[in-house]
C-alpha cells in the first residue's frame, strides 16, 4: 500500500522551497513557518486536516490583526473588499478576541497534492499576506478611509 500524504511530504516541499520550518507537530499533522517582513512578523501554518474519506490541505495565517471596537466598521468593510478581490483565501474574524486570520482549506484529490500546486497555493496565500498584512492599521492609527487604505 502507497505512503499516505502527510506532513514528511509537506516538509519536503517546504525545504525544496528554501522555507525554513519554525516548528513541526507531527501529531496535530501541523507546521509552522515563520516570517520576518517590512511589517512586522506573522506565521503560516500549514496542515492536514482529516474528515471521514476526505482529506484537506490547511494553510492559515493566524494574528494578522486585531479588530476591535475602533473603526470596527471600517475595518469590516476593507477585509470584505479584500476578500471579494483575491483569487485564494479568505479573511475572517473570531468575534470572541477580534483575531483576524487569513485561510484556504484545499481539498486533496486523490490524497495528495503535488509540488507545483502546494507552490502556486503557498505562494499566493503568502503574497496576499504580503499586500495585506499592514491595511487596518493604515485605517485604525493612520487614519486613512477603506478606499484610500485599499488604494496605497
Amino acid at each position: 500500500m502507497a505512503e499516505s500524504f502527510g506532513i514528511p511530504h509537506l516538509k519536503e516541499y517546504l525545504t525544496r522551497m528554501g522555507l525554513r520550518l519554525a516548528n513541526v507537530d507531527l501529531e496535530q499533522e501541523i507546521i509552522e513557518l515563520a516570517f520576518h517582513g517590512n511589517h512586522g512578523q506573522w506565521r503560516m501554518i500549514v496542515g492536514i486536516q482529516q474528515s471521514g474519506e476526505v482529506r484537506k490541505l490547511m494553510l492559515i495565517a493566524p494574528h494578522i490583526a486585531v479588530v476591535n471596537k475602533k473603526k470596527r466598521l471600517e475595518c469590516l468593510e476593507a477585509l470584505m473588499a479584500v476578500n471579494y478581490r483575491i483569487a485564494m483565501g479568505k479573511f475572517g474574524i473570531d468575534l470572541e478576541d477580534g483575531e483576524v486570520r487569513l485561510e484556504e482549506a484545499i481539498p486533496l484529490a486523490g490524497g495528495s497534492i503535488t509540488f507545483e500546486q502546494f507552490q502556486l497555493a503557498l505562494g499566493a496565500m503568502m503574497q496576499t499576506v504580503a499586500m495585506y498584512h499592514s491595511l487596518l492599521p493604515r485605517i485604525v492609527y493612520g487614519n486613512l478611509s477603506v478606499l484610500e487604505a485599499l488604494s496605497t
